[in-house]
């Protein structure tokens, strides 16, 4: 068993496949963006408006890390869909994997401005919207937690660009790679 945490790109199809992973493996599944997007609608924020909120209120991000970090550190058997997993995942005394799940700008977008809670948002906004978000979140996650970029590749295992993938093709990929490197740990 493993934890395996899934950072990246907006739009990159990061949910999806940690879900399908978790599945698959028997895992359970800890998608952060998850309990913030239900903070947001709890309190009437798009989740653009909720990460501006969050700079202002950093002991609510905190509080919600601390729960992701504990499990970790509690158990194997993860899935862990978040931003800065990979960070407290490196607390935990479990065999960890991580993904970076990439993906063009555009297709991003494009992806985005296909989810429900993105209708009538066109993909040239939802790109300006994600370049916006990306911003306000390097912010917080340096004043948070001294991170200078939380997108720097150099904290993943592997890096999957989905650009130009289906989401049955990336799945089958991180599967694969998953299973290999839990197998080798064993060996």
């Amino acid at each position: 068993m493993a934890i395996i945490t899934f950072g990246g790109d907006l739009g990159s199809g990061k949910t999806t496949i940690a879900k399908r992973l978790a599945e698959a493996l028997g895992y359970e599944e800890l998608y952060v963006g998850g309990i913030f997007r239900t903070i947001a609608a709890e309190r009437g924020l798009s989740i653009e408006e909720f990460y501006i909120q969050l700079k202002k209120d950093p002991a609510l991000e905190r509080s919600i890390d601390e729960r992701q970090a504990k499990l970790m550190q509690e158990r194997d058997g993860l899935v862990v869909q978040g931003r800065i997993a990979w960070f407290f995942a490196k607390q935990s005394s479990f065999q960890v994997i991580n993904f970076f799940i990439a993906v063009d700008p555009r297709t991003g977008a494009q992806r985005q401005h296909e989810r429900p809670e993105n209708a009538g948002r066109s993909p040239d906004e939802m790109r300006l919207l994600s370049k916006e978000r990306m911003s306000v979140e390097r912010e917080r996650y340096k004043l948070l937690y001294n991170i200078d970029d939380h997108l720097d590749r150099s904290h993943y295992d592997f890096i999957i660009n989905t650009s130009k993938m289906t989401a049955d093709e990336v799945f089958d990929c991180v599967l694969a790679l998953t299973l290999l490197r839990i197998r080798r740990s064993r060996e």
